[in-house]
């Protein structure tokens, strides 16, 4: 139904994606699989996972991995650049002591936000706490290229997650 459409993107063209964990011993064999190295995984999950002993697959399979993780295909997590004088520094102070609190992270003001690589500049890839950092990256918000608010995303994940909460009164 309606309520089911997938969310809006600022750009065209499709999007796909698989989470999947992929591993390649000594360019002779390349595992993918959905299987977590834990042992609830082994244990209690339905896991599963495919190896092939090939060295073209396994090539094919680390430029694949190789490709995905250049810097330009990945966003990097940061901490938000308070825009409103005090007033940011307030909310990040309050965001900080809510993050160390040992159930729920209480505060609906995110202090983090994704960055990605600004084209055309000369940057390596940096950690945020480089002083270059502002220089070579630009914020693209929470959920980049999703042309829908950010209370429609909050209220869609409190739903699916949220769905079996019982009230507190």
């Amino acid at each position: 139904g309606s309520r089911n459409r997938p969310a809006p993107l600022i750009s065209p063209g499709r999007r796909f994606g698989l989470h999947a964990k992929s591993l390649i011993i000594d360019d002779d064999l390349g595992m993918v699989g959905s299987h977590n190295f834990d042992p609830r995984s082994d244990h209690y999950n339905t896991e599963s996972g495919v190896i092939v002993y090939d060295q073209r697959f396994a090539a094919q399979l680390r430029d694949s991995v190789l490709e995905a993780t250049e810097p330009q295909n990945a966003w990097v997590i940061a901490p938000r650049k308070p825009v409103i004088p005090v007033l940011g520094q307030i909310s990040q102070f309050i965001g900080d002591i809510s993050a160390k609190l040992p159930l729920f992270d209480i505060w609906p003001f995110r202090y983090a936000t994704s960055y990605d690589m600004k084209p055309g500049t000369d940057c390596p890839p940096m950690q945020p706490d480089n002083p270059d950092f502002s220089r070579c990256y630009t914020a693209v918000g929470d959920f980049p290229d999703v042309a829908i608010s950010t209370k429609l995303i909050y209220t869609r994940l409190i739903t699916a997650f949220g769905a079996g909460v019982k009230g507190v009164l």
